[in-house]
C-alpha cells in the first residue's frame, strides 16, 4: 500500500480526520486514533493514548506484558515517557486494504478494554500459569482489573 492510498482509506474510516501525507488523527468509535506512515522505511503505525502511568507498579506493568502476549493481536500496549499506548505497527507495503480498519478496531479496543479484559479482540490464547499449568480464562494468577494511575 502506499502513503496516498492509506491517507484514502483512512478518510473512509476515521471520523473529522486531519492531517498530511504521512501523518493523520481522527477518531474512531470515540477514541481519538493517530496514525503514521513512512514509504521510504516501509512502516505505518497506527496508534491511540490510553493514560498517563504516575506510577510505575511493577505488577501492573508485568499485567500489561502478559495481556500482550496472549489477548492482544495486532495491537500492543507501548510506553512513551509516562504514557501508555495502544499501538499497532505493520509494514505498509504488504499491507492489505481489509486489515487497515481491523488494526484500527484493535487498537481502539485496547484502549477501551484497560482496566478490564485488556484484550484486542475475543480472541484470547491459553496462557500458563508460573507453576506450568494451563490457566481457563487467559489471565495470570492474581490479576484484577486495574487502569493506569
Amino acid at each position: 500500500m502506499t502513503v496516498e492510498a492509506l491517507g484514502k482509506m483512512l478518510g473512509l474510516l476515521l471520523e473529522g480526520m486531519e492531517g498530511e501525507p504521512g501523518f493523520w488523527h481522527g477518531s474512531r468509535d470515540q477514541v481519538q486514533v493517530f496514525v503514521l506512515a513512512d514509504e521510504s522505511h516501509d512502516r505505518m503505525r497506527i496508534m491511540s493514548l490510553v493514560g498517563e502511568i504516575k506510577e510505575k507498579d511493577p505488577e501492573f506493568l508485568r499485567l500489561l506484558l502478559g495481556a500482550n502476549f496472549d489477548r492482544a493481536l495486532d495491537a500492543r500496549y507501548a510506553m512513551r515517557g509516562d504514557e501508555l499506548w495502544s499501538v499497532s505497527v505493520h509494514p505498509l507495503a504488504t499491507l492489505a486494504p481489509d486489515d487497515v480498519g481491523s488494526f484500527l478496531d484493535q487498537v481502539v479496543r485496547l484502549v477501551k478494554n484497560t482496566g478490564s479484559s485488556y484484550a484486542s479482540t475475543d480472541l484470547v490464547f491459553r496462557s500458563m500459569s508460573e507453576d506450568g499449568e494451563e490457566e481457563e480464562d487467559g489471565e495470570q494468577e492474581g490479576e484484577e482489573e486495574r487502569e493506569p494511575s
